[in-house]
């Protein structure tokens, strides 16, 4: 599988996804004009992720750690949409075993963002760590 970079822009995250080292981020601001179009080419990526690692599933192949970090300053709600889809892929990989550990990130003093972050793990049953950037 090939890593996945989107570069960030005034409107979009930086997406970093590396298969290697199973290493997901997003990072930035996530309001783009059309969040469905900015996130299908990250939700096919994560949907062959996802394949691959049931394949290695049902061969029974070793389990490991996969490491997602959320990283946003703001994101709208149609993106909300987006990453509670994402969202569902990691707790789908994390019923298969695989250990899926959320670092959700929200500015010092962003009680909103930390907010949506445990109402997406609460919503999904996910355990995600919280850490205030200072």
């Amino acid at each position: 599988m090939e890593i996945l970079q989107i570069a960030k822009t005034e409107f979009t995250p930086e997406v970093s996804f590396n298969p290697a080292t199973n290493e997901l981020n997003f990072e930035g601001v996530s309001r783009p004009e059309n969040a469905s179009e900015f996130y299908t080419r990250v939700i096919d990526w994560v949907t062959s992720y996802e394949s691959q690692l049931y394949k290695n599933h049902v061969l029974g192949g070793k389990k490991f750690d996969v490491n997602i970090s959320f990283n946003f300053s703001y994101f709208n709600s149609a993106s909300s949409k987006m990453i509670y889809q994402l969202l569902e892929s990691f707790r789908r990989i994390n019923m298969m075993g695989y250990n899926i550990k959320i670092a959700w990130y929200y500015d010092e003093g962003d009680d909103q963002m930390l907010e949506d972050g445990e109402e997406l793990s609460e919503a999904l049953d996910i355990n995600f760590d919280f850490f205030e950037n200072k």
